[in-house]
């Protein structure tokens, strides 16, 4: 098996993806700490669920496995799988920002990173059982356990830095550090995938990567428009506005 088919620049693509949605996604979960109502901060959480479980975990995963290919065979993926993957990484995310809450909470922390992290194994494990092949693939369990480990720890310092304030800055640089997590949670588990060729093999079922995910990458970059308009019309809500009391002298 071949990982890098089509050169060296696909896990680069995959972790600028990987960056520009958990940057977009962090950015959100800003935003819903320091929003005025319930209803804009469940709205906020849906955004950063979206931003960091489809742009920035699951879409990388398939953007990488773009380069993977199986010498004398064809690969296809089994879309049900593909698109199951999507919907729990984005309700993983969603799942642990509503048990972590606003208020910075130790328990809370625990048990919502390894929901995300759970999540994130779980999808993994349906990205990679979605591989078809003239024959059979198989997942090393050990390397499934590892990637899972991985996918907690990133999860749980995303959601510890997230609970405070932050500046761009510490923003982008822990986005970076989410997405050289996300690639290595990939290549963990994707180095525990095992093929058996056989020699009677027929066509593999399902859809070639190119033919449907190529919409999909396009469409869900574009869909980030819509968070990235909203953070930038978004009030800074850091500090209150000081109001200034005007006082008049009486005439005497």
């Amino acid at each position: 098996m071949s990982y890098f088919s089509m050169g060296y620049w696909i896990i680069g693509l995959s972790v600028v993806v990987s960056w520009v949605g958990a940057l977009i996604g962090f950015s959100c979960i800003r935003q819903a700490a320091k929003s005025s109502t319930a209803q804009f901060r469940v709205v906020w959480q849906v955004s950063a669920a979206i931003s960091i479980g489809a742009i920035g975990v699951w879409l990388p995963v398939f953007v990488s496995m773009l380069g993977v290919s199986v010498r004398g065979s064809l690969i296809r993926y089994d879309v049900l799988n593909v698109a199951g993957a999507a919907v729990v990484s984005v309700l993983a995310v969603w799942a642990a920002l509503a048990i972590n809450g606003s208020v910075p909470r130790i328990p809370r922390l625990v048990a919502a990173g390894l929901v995300m992290g759970a999540g994130f194994g779980l999808m993994h494990f349906l990205a990679l059982d979605a591989v078809r092949i003239q024959g059979s693939t198989r997942l090393t369990p050990l390397l499934l356990l590892a990637a899972t480990a991985i996918a907690v720890v990133i999860s749980l310092a995303a959601l510890w830095f997230t609970q405070t304030w932050r500046s761009l800055p510490a923003l982008i640089g822990a986005a970076l550090l989410f997405a050289a997590g996300v690639a290595g949670l990939h290549y963990t588990d994707l180095a525990g995938l095992r093929t058996q060729l056989s020699a009677t093999g027929s066509m593999p079922p399902g859809e070639d990567l190119f033919g449907f995910f190529v919409p999909v990458f396009v469409l869900g970059m574009l869909s980030l428009a819509i968070p990235i308009s909203a953070i930038l019309i978004a009030p800074d809500r850091r500090t209150p506005v000081p109001v200034r009391v005007v006082k008049s002298n009486s005439a005497v």
